[in-house]
């Protein structure tokens, strides 16, 4: 009787350590895509987006300082 119980006693514990590690690295996998697809920065720090209307990324800060012409510009093309 003492055997067994200590014997499944022991299984119980390695499985649970064992799914406590496999939850840990999906975690950490996790939050290193989210940082990949969160940052929209550039290497001086300065924020980009995706361009309106075109398959590229643009500066933020340039696109908000003068939108109007940002458009007048696309159409243009």
């Amino acid at each position: 009787m003492g055997g067994s119980e200590s014997k499944s006693r022991d299984q119980s514990g390695a499985t649970t350590a064992a799914g406590a590690i496999a939850g840990l690295a999906i975690l950490a996998v996790a939050a290193g895509v989210a940082a990949l697809m969160g940052d929209s920065s550039t290497s001086d720090g300065r924020r980009t987006m995706k361009a309106p209307g075109r398959d590229m990324r643009i500066l933020r800060d340039d696109f908000e300082r003068d939108t109007a012409s940002y458009f007048r510009d696309l159409r243009r093309k």
